[in-house]
């Protein structure tokens, strides 16, 4: 696990650790400076050419401006031939800038103005650019000068492309740390080097594609400077079996697990073999489908170990389901099923009679959305320790929440915690960068596993089984949705090198979650 920090939450830490600890501002600012520019001489290094490199500083009027200045000494004593140019009000720099420009005056280093940069040296000099503009402060829209700089910047790299070096300090400048946003214009750096904690705009889009290679290094602010307040975001990176709890050597098939999967229509079938596929992929002991018997001989030749239970006409439905309430452990219900009255019988029954953990999908969602009195019967589900998992796409987040797609997706770090409180559910909200909220946590998860080859049809149906067989496995909602998303992504990301994302399909996620689970 790892965190990743908003700008005020940063600052706090920061600032607890001058505070707190006693550790001067200057000597952070030094070693920040240090990481960077390790972190350039080891890319110069690496091109293995004996000449002197030229680099050019671009500072800001802030603490960010401050490394800038550290960064253009240590350079130089490296012997680099380095031109610090620092953009913005001179009246309003910090004081720490202010003291490293009088150390680097003493050094022999001139500051020069951005129209002297601009006007008089060819884009062709520079090696090396530092882009120190901002850091993870800004949020308003880049305008004047800085916005002048950072196209600036841009246009030495499409001229000079990899022979121009574009490094940022702790965010790419025009970058917005929170949220990605792009603030008008952007630096898009070859590498940022930030400070030992990720960055939310470094992990969502769009800011993530402005990043290029992220370094994340240690200037001494740890996590002993959250005092007691950790970071609300963050988000896994490690393998699977390091999350998932691992099976009993004298286990067997209803010991591991047995989900109850009601899905697909007399119209629709692909959806509840998609569904069954990622749940006995994820490790479920025993998985029964329960769909129209239309759809029976679809599932008995595509997936032979899964059990199936069947329906033809409405009377019949509730007998059949109470029957299988009792033997499952799990349920998913949604992938498929439609919103006709069928479905709303199903989705009815389920919320009345079943007394397992849930996950709530697809068309279940949509029903959801359109009456008040199964929204009331969720909000009214999970007692008794059983888990209750939604897992709406964006639109379907959208119909859930009442506001439109642009809205929530603008406050996807926000929204789906409303929801999950009102629900009193776990609520995976899924986009580029799903987020996980849950009602008994203050924390939230980002997901940052997966690619654009997933946005295919019935990739949602392969993550509706897979939390299923998880779900059986785990002890909160919560970890269930957020180990279940990551696991997908891996699995998704899987299926992109060997199939690749304009060719990859729902089926080859589920099928790759063998290689993701040995």
């Amino acid at each position: 696990m790892k965190y990743a920090v908003s700008s005020r939450e940063m600052k706090i830490y920061d600032r607890n650790t001058s505070d707190v600890f006693g550790i001067p501002s200057q000597v952070l600012m030094e070693r920040a400076s240090l990481k960077v520019a390790d972190v350039i001489d080891e890319r110069i290094k690496a091109r293995d050419c004996k000449r002197k490199y030229r680099a050019l500083v671009m500072a800001g009027v802030g603490n960010n401006g401050g490394d800038g200045a550290v960064i253009a000494r240590l350079l130089k004593q490296r012997g680099y031939l380095v031109s610090l140019c620092v953009i913005g009000d001179l009246t309003k720099c910090s004081d720490l800038l202010l003291s490293q420009l009088k150390i680097c005056e003493k050094y022999g280093i001139d500051t020069a103005t951005f129209s002297n940069i601009r006007d008089n040296k060819s884009i062709f000099e520079w090696d090396i650019i530092v882009d120190a503009l901002f850091g993870i402060g800004l949020s308003r829209i880049v305008t004047g000068s800085f916005s002048d700089a950072i196209d600036y910047i841009s246009r030495c790299k499409e001229e000079k492309k990899d022979d121009l070096l574009v490094v940022s300090v702790d965010m790419p400048s025009g970058i917005n740390a929170d949220n990605g946003e792009i603030l008008g214009t952007a630096v898009r750096a070859d590498v940022t080097v930030t400070f030992n904690q990720i960055k939310l705009g470094q992990i969502l889009y769009p800011g993530c594609e402005y990043v290029g290679e992220l370094v994340v290094e240690d200037a001494g602010i740890t996590q002993e400077s959250f005092c007691g307040r950790p970071p609300r975001a963050f988000f896994y990176d490690e393998t699977p079996e390091m999350l998932l709890p691992a099976r009993r050597k004298d286990s067997n098939k209803g010991t591991n697990g047995k989900v109850l999967i009601i899905a697909g229509s007399d119209v629709i079938s692909g959806a509840c073999s998609l569904a069954t596929l990622g749940c006995i992929k994820a490790g479920a002991g025993m998985v029964k489908v329960f769909t129209r018997s239309s759809n029976a001989n679809i599932i008995k030749t595509t997936i032979p170990e899964a059990l199936i239970d069947t329906y033809d006409e409405l009377s019949e439905i509730k007998d059949k389901l109470m029957i299988d309430f009792k033997w499952a452990d799990a349920v998913v219900l949604g992938p498929g099923i439609g919103t006709d009255d069928v479905a709303f019988e199903l989705v009815n029954i389920t919320l009345d009679a079943c007394d397992k953990h849930l996950v709530l999908d697809a068309d279940a969602l949509n029903l959801i959305a359109k009456r008040d009195d199964l929204r009331i019967k969720v909000s009214n589900y999970a007692v008794s320790g059983r888990k209750l998992i939604l897992t709406p796409h964006l639109a379907e987040f959208a119909r859930l929440f009442k506001k439109t797609t642009k809205e929530c997706k603008d406050a996807i770090l926000e929204y789906p915690k409303t929801l999950a409180d009102e629900l009193h559910c776990t609520v995976i909200c899924k986009d580029a960068r799903s987020v996980v909220s849950d009602s008994n946590e203050k924390k939230i998860y980002i997901n940052v596993s997966g690619n654009d080859g997933m946005a295919t049809a019935g990739s949602g149906d392969v993550l509706a089984g897979l939390l299923g067989a998880v779900c059986c496995s785990m002890d909160t909602g919560f970890e269930t949705a957020c180990i279940g998303a990551y696991i997908h992504g891996l699995s998704g990301d899987s299926a992109a090198r060997k199939h690749g994302k304009y060719a990859m399909v729902a089926s080859d996620i589920a099928t790759e979650l063998e290689d993701i689970l040995r």
